[in-house]
């Protein structure tokens, strides 16, 4: 028959571990949860607690040296950290800058509970106080689990409370170095205070992106709304102009020579009126708005606008987002495509269709002289003045949100956006 001694020595406290990183799995993860779920959590946490049980053995079976065996547990702890990022991978449509934040922001967690815990039971000790947990007994392992998995709700709840979306952008670079400098701490309450000052700076990494993305797409917003009313001025200017052309065009009607060809004018007359009647209507309410609105802006400029789309493969966008999406795409295209000096090559191609469980949005449209790409892979843009970025580095976001990429390409002329989404 097992012991307490036996239970609590050779299996539950070198089990422990992986259970506590495999309960912070459950707990961090927003992203979607993949198929058959169930059957992946049962598959990482068997993982786990095997990981952590023969990592725990060989430090204590082949490390006799005090500083040598907390060395080990340190590799323990960062062989589970990689684990946790495994897991986070393969139970979670995850990206891999989520997975690794959530990595060092479990470690943190852990070792919050654990030095906390480590700390006020050796301090109990020196005040010779023999308590339940400072035994191995069922009871003690019992409080220990109760303390670990209570620190690890608050600090999660604590940070889904600040935190409303996970860092996309946070410095993945500077996390790594967190999680392994924190685990070559040796001594509890050292570790304790350093832990509660990493978990700080995680969650503060973390809210800084959050706000900078605000603030980020505030800014794309204003620019936006700027650019917008510039358009519309424009197009009213060309509405203006159009109707002192049909103007003419009634009064030649009129005249003995417009009565002589009648049928040429009112034929003329009909095309000028239905360039400006054209009214799209695809699937999606918002994204016939957004396609109707920059079809009459194409006409001005003499810019040939074909699309081929099913709006309501987008209807798991907001409508934030499909303005954001379909307008900065198809400005930053009618703005290349208009300054091409051959009114016959303007032109922009709109599709969309789906594939493998994912929406893709295609743009290209023609474009003079060269493009040069950049360390991130997009390409710099010709406009002035800040913020000239936002437009694509927008669109990337709002990919990467909904668990996809984005790509461009430019190439004999024609420059390609190639957007990626899964629906939610």
């Amino acid at each position: 028959m097992i012991t307490d001694l036996t239970w609590i020595s050779k299996i539950d406290h070198r089990i422990s571990a992986g259970v506590v990183f495999f309960v912070l799995l459950l707990l961090l993860n927003r992203a979607p949860k993949r198929e058959k779920f169930p059957l992946r959590a049962a598959c990482v946490l068997v993982l786990m607690c095997a990981g952590s049980w023969l990592a725990r053995f060989a430090a204590d079976e082949f490390f006799s040296e005090i500083h040598l065996r907390g060395l080990a547990y340190s590799v323990r702890l960062l062989m589970l950290h990689v684990l946790f990022l495994a897991g986070c991978m393969f139970c979670y449509r995850a990206v891999m800058v989520e997975a690794v934040y959530n990595g060092v922001l479990a470690l943190t967690v852990f070792e919050i509970a654990w030095n906390g815990f480590k700390t006020v039971s050796s301090l109990l000790l020196v005040e010779h106080v023999n308590t339940p947990w400072s035994l191995y007994s069922l009871a003690g392992s019992l409080i220990s689990y109760i303390v670990y998995f209570s620190v690890s709700i608050i600090c999660s709840a604590i940070y889904k409370k600040n935190v409303k979306e996970p860092p996309y952008h946070a410095p993945v670079h500077v996390m790594n170095v967190l999680s392994v400098s924190s685990a070559l701490f040796l001594y509890y309450l050292c570790a304790l205070l350093y832990s509660a000052l990493n978990f700080s700076i995680i969650l503060m990494l973390a809210m800084l992106d959050s706000f900078r993305h605000e603030n980020r797409t505030m800014h794309d917003f204003i620019s936006n709304k700027m650019r917008y009313y510039e358009m519309s001025h424009e197009g009213i200017v060309t509405l203006q102009t159009k109707c002192h052309d049909l103007k003419h065009q009634i009064a030649a009607i009129r005249s003995e020579a417009g009565k002589a060809d009648f049928e040429g004018h009112l034929t003329e007359l009909e095309d000028s009126i239905n360039e400006y009647s054209t009214v799209i209507e695809c699937g999606n309410q918002t994204v016939d708005i957004v396609l109707t609105e920059k079809n009459i802006l194409c006409l001005p400029h003499k810019v040939k606008f074909s699309y081929m789309i099913d709006g309501s493969l987008f209807n798991f966008l907001t409508d934030r987002e499909i303005y954001s999406l379909f307008g900065n795409a198809l400005d930053n295209a009618l703005e290349a495509a208009s300054k091409v000096e051959d009114p016959a090559r303007r032109m922009i191609s709109l599709k969309s269709n789906s594939r493998s469980g994912m929406v893709v949005l295609q743009v290209e449209n023609t474009y003079e002289g060269e493009r040069t790409a950049e360390e991130n892979g997009l390409f710099r843009t010709t406009k002035s003045g800040s913020g000239h970025g936002f437009g694509l580095r927008s669109i990337e976001h709002i990919a990467e949100k909904h668990q996809g990429s984005m790509s461009v390409r430019a190439e004999n002329g024609i420059f390609k956006l190639s957007v990626v989404m899964r629906p939610e």
